[in-house]
């Protein structure tokens, strides 16, 4: 794309017909799709713009989300438009990227993170921002374009680049955990503290969520046996609609082990990762000591602001924003690189990021 479509007429268009240009793992369900299917992608479609569920009929309720996006409801059976419209929020086509990543790139040219909040918020604390007031009764597609037109002025669009596996990610613990609290299943919020850039293309910026879930709580047991939370780190949250998986390896382990022996005491605790003994998992281990954050009494927790490391899986094909030189703060400068563009598929080969040291929680 050369040019920036209008964000009125002619971008309602472009909406309602390129959503349909490129398959999405929703239009694999057909006409004949079971009603709990299709409460499941609506349940989808809600939560991505108003954060929960609505109640009602499945015919209201895709009317009203559609009017939201577009400013009219779509053609088709309620299945191909439920397909349309996530396609349209998380896929894209083969030439324009979805609206989560234009909204996502948006938020970073201003230096806002969205963390877990709807569309609709998303757009909204934006428009407060940039305008001083929402854009109340228009579609939802035209505000986003509306706010990119005014924050860059090349179309954004969206470059495939390796992303190695190995790449070391370094996540603050956006909420307190402690096993008093904690339960099995909760999602737990965990961002990146730093921009993910692979070849100066955006994979993910700072405040990124990494997906991340309780496996098991365990409260303080006879015979002295600790606390215990548990948690399984699984997937990346990029600008694109693909999901890195991450574990805790060597990396992780290692830059783990490096930040507790600095001694920039700046930021929150450094929470070990006990990988060699549970794989993934974030203990809370006997009389609270977890590889060097001591707990003290009924005080075991792990505190809000929080470090730990995972890194990726394995080498992952993904979607980001290619950063244009009017975006830099110095045009002439290189873009600081999370991935070097030397770096060989497989390797590891991540930025090096100042530490925190290791600090006593009270």
């Amino acid at each position: 794309m050369k040019r920036r479509m209008s964000f009125w007429g002619p971008l309602l268009v472009l909406a309602l017909t390129l959503i349909w240009a490129v398959p999405s793992p929703a239009a694999e369900v057909g006409e004949d799709a079971d009603k709990s299917s299709s409460v499941q992608m609506m349940e989808r479609v809600e939560t991505i713009v108003y954060g929960e569920p609505s109640k009602g009929g499945l015919i209201e309720r895709l009317n009203t989300v559609e009017k939201e996006l577009f400013g009219r409801g779509l053609p088709g059976s309620i299945s191909e438009r439920h397909a349309a419209t996530l396609n349209f929020l998380e896929i894209g086509t083969a030439d324009q990227p979805s609206m989560l990543f234009k909204l996502g790139v948006a938020e970073w040219i201003v230096g806002r993170t969205s963390e877990r909040k709807p569309a609709l918020k998303r757009v909204e604390d934006m428009e407060t921002d940039l305008d001083g007031e929402m854009q109340y009764g228009k579609p939802l597609a035209m505000r986003v374009e509306r706010l990119l037109a005014s924050l860059v002025a090349d179309p954004v669009t969206f470059q495939d680049v390796i992303l190695p596996g190995g790449t070391l990610l370094r996540l603050k613990f956006l909420e307190e955990l402690s096993p008093a609290k904690t339960k099995k299943g909760d999602f737990v919020r965990l961002a990146l503290t730093d921009d993910l850039l692979v070849n100066k293309v955006l994979v993910a910026p700072k405040g990124s969520l990494v997906n991340t879930f309780v496996r098991d709580v365990k409260l303080p047991r006879r015979y002295g046996l600790p606390s215990e939370i548990r948690l399984d780190f699984r997937t990346l949250t990029p600008l694109g609609p693909q999901r890195p998986p991450v574990t805790v390896g060597s990396a992780a382990k290692k830059a783990v082990e490096e930040a507790q022996k600095g001694k920039n005491k700046g930021e929150g605790a450094i929470i070990g990762t006990g990988a060699a003994s549970i794989g993934g998992a974030v203990i809370l281990g006997p009389a609270g000591l977890l590889l060097g954050v001591l707990f003290k009494g009924d005080a075991l927790k792990i505190p809000e602001g929080s470090i730990t490391f995972v890194e990726t899986s394995g080498d992952v094909t993904v979607s980001g924003y290619p950063v244009p030189e009017s975006l830099r703060i110095d045009p002439g400068a290189t873009i600081r690189e999370s991935v070097a563009p030397t770096t060989a598929a497989g390797a590891s080969d991540a930025e090096t990021i100042q530490l925190p040291a290791e600090e006593k929680i009270n």
